[in-house]
C-alpha cells in the first residue's frame, strides 16, 4: 500500500505543479490548431487526474465495503456505512453509496478488479461491466470492455440509466400566501405515508401518483424536446467515435496503482485507513475541479472531438458527468466565495459541508453558516439550510422541486389531469395545489394518527433519529434512564432513535447517552472499543 500511495503522491505533485499557472478562464482563440494544442494539453493534465482520482476511489469503496460488514459501522457510532462516509470523509452519501457497490462487485471478479487498479480499465466501463460479467469468463469481459467505447459499451449490455445518472429538472411555481398550508399539509401527509426521511421529490411525486389513479388523463402526442435532447446525441456521438477513431491521438495516462485495501477487520483500524485515503483524494479533488471546469467554460471538449462535456467526461475521463459536474459547480463557488475555499484548506469544514454551503448560503451570511457548520453534522447542516431556503420560498410565495426526467413526466401528466378535471387552464400552482389538495383528502383521515407519548416524543424530535450525524428517520422513543433504574415517561427523558441506534447502538452497549432531551443530551461512543 505504501508504494501505490507514493506512486499518487507523485504524480498529484507533478500534475497540480503544472495545471497551477493555468488561469480560472481561458482566453478566446481564434485559431482551431491552437485551440487543439490548448486542449490537448488541459486534457493530458485531466486524464491523469482523473486516473489517480478513480484509483483512491477504489480503495475508498472496498474500506467502505469492508466497514459495512457486520456491526462494525455501528463500532463507529454510525448506523450504515453512508452516513459514516458523509460526516467522517466529507463524502456525499450517493457518492459513497456508488463506491461501496461497485467494489463489492468487483471482490467477486478479481480479473476485472485487477483490470481496473493497473488503469487498464476505467472505473466507468467497469460499473457497466460488472453486473452483467460472468465468473470464470471475465478475460473476455475485460478485453471487450478495452476494445469498446462507453456509449457502445452501454449499447451492447443494455444498460438502464441509474438513478444517479438521471437528468433534472428544477420546477418553481407561484403559489398564493393562502394556499401554503395546503402544500405543507400535503408534504406532512405524504412524509407520513412515505416516510419522515422521503424527499420533497418523493413527497410530489405520490402526490401525481395518486391523482393519476383517481382521474383521466387527456392523450398528448407531442414531444417534449428537453427531454429528448441526450438521446438525439446519440447519433452525433458514435459518428464523432468513428471519425476521431476513439481519440487515439490523444494522450494517454500511465497506470495507476490503486492502494489495496487489504483484509483488515478492525473497525477502527479500517477508519484510519479510510480518513488517510480521504486525504489524499482530496488533493486530487481539489486539482479536478480547476482542470475540469478549464475544460467546459472553454468547451475544450469540441476541440477535442466529442459531442459534450458529458461525452467527454465518460469516455476521458472514465467518469459520469454528474460527478464532474458537481465538483465542477464546487469549484465556481469556491473561486467566488475566497473564505469557503480558505475553510475547507484550514480543515474547518470538509467538503460535503462546504458543497452544502455553497449550494444554499448566500455571500452575506456564509461567515456565520461557517462557524455554525464547524459544530454541526453534516446531516444537520442540510436540514437546516434546506428549512431556511423553504423558509425564503414561502415568504416570496414560491413553490420549488427538483425533481429528475422520470417524475418530471408524472408530475406534468397530473397537471393535464388537473386542468381536464377542472375546465380549465390552471397555473402550474394551481396545479400543484390540486394534486396536493386531493391527497390529503384521500390520505388524511387514514393517517390521522393518536397524539400517544412515543408520537408526541417523535414529532418533537422532527420525525429523526437523534444520534448525532443519524439519517434516518426515528423508529422508537428510548428512555434515557430505562424505567427499570427508575426513569419516567416525561418528555426530557424521552428521546426519538431508529431501530439500529436503539437496539445495536444503546442496548448492546456501542453508546450511551444521557442528560435532558432535546437539547441537554451528552453522547458516549466507541464503549467497545478494544484497542
Amino acid at each position: 500500500m505504501g508504494e501505490a500511495c507514493a506512486d499518487l503522491d507523485a504524480r498529484l505533485e507533478a500534475v497540480a505543479a503544472a495545471a497551477a499557472p493555468l488561469p480560472s478562464r481561458m482566453p478566446r482563440l481564434r485559431d482551431p490548431a491552437i485551440c487543439r494544442r490548448s486542449a490537448q494539453a488541459i486534457d493530458a493534465l485531466l486524464v491523469n487526474i482523473s486516473r489517480g482520482h478513480s484509483a483512491l476511489d477504489l480503495a475508498i469503496g472496498e474500506g467502505l465495503h469492508a466497514l459495512s460488514l457486520g456491526d462494525r459501522a455501528m463500532d463507529l457510532k454510525y448506523s450504515n456505512v453512508y452516513d459514516y462516509a458523509r460526516e467522517e470523509l466529507g463524502i456525499a452519501a450517493s457518492t459513497a453509496a456508488k463506491m461501496e457497490r461497485l467494489a463489492e462487485r468487483l471482490a467477486d471478479f478479481p480479473v476485472l478488479r485487477e483490470a481496473v487498479l493497473r488503469g487498464e480499465l476505467t472505473v466507468r466501463k467497469a460499473e457497466i461491466i460488472a453486473p452483467i460479467a460472468v465468473r470464470g469468463d471475465e478475460v473476455r469481459w475485460v478485453l471487450w470492455g478495452k476494445a469498446e467505447t462507453v456509449r457502445s459499451l452501454k449499447v451492447k449490455v443494455a444498460r438502464p440509466r441509474e438513478s444517479d445518472e438521471e437528468d433534472w429538472r428544477r420546477f418553481s411555481a407561484e403559489v398564493a400566501p393562502e394556499k401554503r398550508p395546503i402544500l405543507d399539509e400535503g408534504l406532512d401527509c405524504a412524509g407520513k405515508l412515505l416516510g419522515t426521511t422521503a424527499t420533497k421529490m418523493q413527497r410530489v411525486q405520490i402526490w401525481g401518483e395518486e391523482f393519476l389513479g383517481s382521474h383521466p388523463e387527456p392523450g398528448d402526442d407531442q414531444m417534449d424536446d428537453l427531454l429528448f435532447a441526450k438521446d438525439e446525441l446519440e447519433p452525433l456521438k458514435e459518428w464523432l467515435e468513428r471519425q476521431n477513431r476513439e481519440w487515439g491521438d490523444l494522450a494517454s495516462a500511465a497506470p495507476v496503482q490503486a492502494p489495496e485495501f487489504g483484509h483488515e477487520t478492525d473497525p477502527w483500524r479500517i477508519d484510519r485507513k479510510l480518513k488517510r485515503f480521504t486525504r489524499m483524494r482530496e488533493g486530487w479533488d481539489e486539482a479536478l475541479g480547476h482542470l475540469a471546469l478549464l475544460v467546459k467554460s472553454s468547451r475544450a471538449w469540441e476541440a477535442l472531438g466529442f459531442a459534450s462535456f458529458g461525452h467527454y467526461c465518460e469516455e476521458r475521463l472514465g467518469m459520469s458527468e454528474r460527478t464532474v459536474s458537481q465538483r465542477v459547480s464546487l469549484e465556481r463557488s469556491l473561486q467566488r466565495i475566497p473564505l469557503l475555499r480558505q475553510a475547507v484548506r484550514e480543515n474547518r469544514i470538509n467538503y460535503e459541508k462546504a458543497r452544502l454551503l455553497a449550494r444554499h448560503a448566500d455571500a452575506a451570511s456564509l461567515p456565520g453558516w461557517i462557524e455554525k457548520a464547524e459544530k454541526m453534522t453534516c446531516v444537520a447542516l442540510r436540514r437546516a439550510l434546506q428549512g431556511k431556503e423553504e423558509a425564503q420560498m414561502c415568504a416570496r410565495g414560491t413553490f420549488t422541486v427538483w425533481m429528475t426526467v422520470r417524475v418530471a413526466d408524472i408530475v406534468k401528466a397530473a397537471f393535464r389531469a388537473a386542468r381536464l378535471a377542472a375546465k380549465r387552464c390552471l397555473s402550474a400552482g394551481e396545479c400543484v395545489v390540486a394534486l396536493a389538495e386531493h391527497f390529503v383528502q384521500t390520505w388524511g383521515p387514514a393517517l390521522a394518527e393518536q397524539p400517544t407519548l412515543q408520537r408526541r416524543i417523535r414529532a418533537r424530535d422532527k420525525g429523526f433519529c437523534q444520534v448525532p450525524g443519524c439519517s434516518r428517520a426515528a423508529a422508537h422513543a428510548h428512555h434515557i434512564k430505562h424505567r427499570s433504574q427508575g426513569g419516567s415517561d416525561d418528555p426530557s427523558n424521552l428521546i426519538s432513535l431508529c431501530a439500529a441506534h436503539h437496539l445495536r447502538g444503546i442496548h448492546d452497549g456501542r453508546m450511551s447517552v444521557t442528560g435532558a432531551a432535546p437539547d441537554g443530551l451528552v453522547w458516549e461512543f466507541g464503549l467497545r472499543r478494544s484497542s
